[in-house]
C-alpha cells in the first residue's frame, strides 16, 4: 500500500494490494475517486506538481498515467520486465523515474511518455529510487543492501555506500540535495553526506524493517514507518526521537509529508491510510539551532525527546480504514472495493522502453 499528498493539499492518493488507486477528496462533499486498471497490487504512486497527474506502479509489470478526474483516463507503460516497485517524478514533473524488480531503472519523459534511458542498477530487486532536488542525481535502493547514487547525464553511479546488513526498502534525498536518507529491513535508518560520502548519521529506528522513510521539507525532521506498526519523526539536529505514533494494527509500510510538511500520511498492511497533523511548523524556532545542515553525530541508540512547546501529532479529520475515509464523528464515505466509486476509462494506448 502506498500514499501520497497532491499538492494543493486538497486530496491524498493511495494505491492498494486490490489494485486500485483511489483519490480521496477533503471536502465531504466530494466522492473519492477510484481508479481501476491495473492487474495486481499497486507499490508505488506519485503525483505532479501542479496535481493533475498520478502515476501508479504495479505487480503487473506497467505503469499507469492517470488524469487525475471524475473520469480517470489512463495510459499504460509497459516497459519493465518485472513488478515495479517505485516511481517518482523529477520537481519540475517532466520527468518520470521508475525502478523494478527486474534490477532496472528507467527514465521517461512524462508530458509524451517517451522512453529516454534505462541504467542496470543493482543487483537485486529495486525497492525505491527518487531524483535529487536539481535533478541531477538519481538515488536508488536494493535489495541488495546497497544504496547508489547515479548521474543522470552520464548514467553512470557516482557513489556506493554499502553500509547496511539487510535489504534497503526506502531512499530520500535531503530537500537541500547534500546527503541521501535510507531505512532498511536491518531495522536502522542512515544519512550519508553526498559531499564528502561518508555517513553522518545512525538510527537503530525499529524492532523490524523500517520500510518507508520521508524527509520533512524544511529539512530538519524525518518520518518513518516500520514493521513494528510505529510512525517515528526524527529530530536531524538534535540526533534523536522526537516521538513514536501508534496508529496501525499491524506494519506501517509509508509515509509521506505534504508539500508544506504541515500533514503527513501513513498506510499500513492493516489496509489504514492515515492523515496526520504534524505541528512541527509550530516549533519556536528562537529555541533552535539555526545552523544549517544535519547535525554529524547522532547516536547509535536514539532516545525519546521532546521539542520546546511542541505538540504531539495527532491525527487529522481523515482516516481511511480499508478504504474507508472518516472525519472525526468517523463518517464513512468510500472503500477500496465498492462499485459506486468513479471507474477507470483507460484510454487504451501503450508505451515500451
Amino acid at each position: 500500500m502506498s500514499s501520497v499528498f497532491n499538492s494543493n493539499l486538497k486530496q491524498a492518493v493511495s494505491g492498494s494490494i486490490d489494485g486500485t488507486v483511489m483519490v480521496w477528496n477533503f471536502k465531504p462533499q466530494m466522492r473519492p475517486f477510484r481508479f481501476v486498471g491495473h492487474k495486481g497490487p499497486v507499490y508505488g504512486v506519485c503525483v505532479s506538481p501542479d496535481g493533475k497527474t498520478i502515476v501508479s506502479g504495479s505487480a503487473d509489470q506497467t505503469m499507469r498515467v492517470w488524469n487525475n478526474s471524475v473520469e480517470g483516463f489512463s495510459q499504460v507503460i509497459k516497459s519493465h520486465s518485472a513488478p515495479v516497485k517505485t516511481v517518482a517524478l523529477s520537481n519540475d514533473g517532466s520527468l518520470l523515474l521508475s525502478g523494478s524488480d527486474d534490477r532496472m531503472l528507467k527514465v521517461f519523459q512524462l508530458q509524451d511518455r517517451k522512453f529516454m534511458f534505462s541504467i542496470q542498477a543493482h543487483n537485486n530487486w529495486v525497492l525505491g529510487a527518487e531524483f535529487s532536488p536539481d535533478t541531477r542525481l538519481i538515488a536508488s535502493a536494493s535489495e541488495d543492501k546497497t544504496v547508489k547514487l547515479w548521474d543522470v547525464t552520464s548514467k553512470t553511479a557516482i557513489n556506493t555506500f554499502q553500509d547496511h546488513n539487510a535489504g534497503v526498502n526506502s531512499v530520500r534525498f535531503h530537500p537541500d540535495g547534500t546527503c541521501v536518507a535510507s531505512g532498511s529491513s536491518d531495522h536502522s535508518i542512515k544519512i550519508w553526506d553526498i559531499r564528502s560520502q561518508r555517513l553522518i548519521q545512525h538510527y537503530d529506528a525499529a524492532n523490524e524493517s523500517v520500510n518507508q522513510i520521508a524527509f520533512h521539507p524544511n529539512g530538519r525532521y524525518l518520518l518513518s514507518a516500520a514493521g513494528d506498526s510505529t510512525v517515528k519523526i526524527w529530530d536531524l539536529r538534535q540526533g534523536h526521537i522526537l516521538y513514536s505514533l501508534f496508529g496501525h494494527e499491524g506494519s506501517a509500510n509509508t509515509c509521506n509529508f505534504s508539500p508544506g510538511g504541515d500533514y503527513f500520511t501513513s498506510s499500513g498492511g492493516d489496509g489504514v491510510v492515515m492523515i496526520w497533523k504534524s505541528n512541527l511548523n509550530d516549533i519556536d524556532t528562537e529555541n533552535l539551532d539555526e545552523t544549517s545542515g544535519i547535525k554529524a553525530s547522532a547516536s547509535s541508540n536514539p532516545r525519546a525527546g521532546t521539542a520546546p512547546n511542541q505538540q504531539a501529532p495527532r491525527p487529522a479529520s481523515h482516516r481511511v480504514k480499508s478504504g474507508v475515509a472518516s472525519n472525526s464523528s468517523r463518517q464513512k464515505i468510500q472503500t477500496h472495493n465498492r462499485s459506486e466509486a468513479s471507474p477507470n476509462k483507460s484510454v487504451g494506448q501503450g508505451f515500451s522502453g
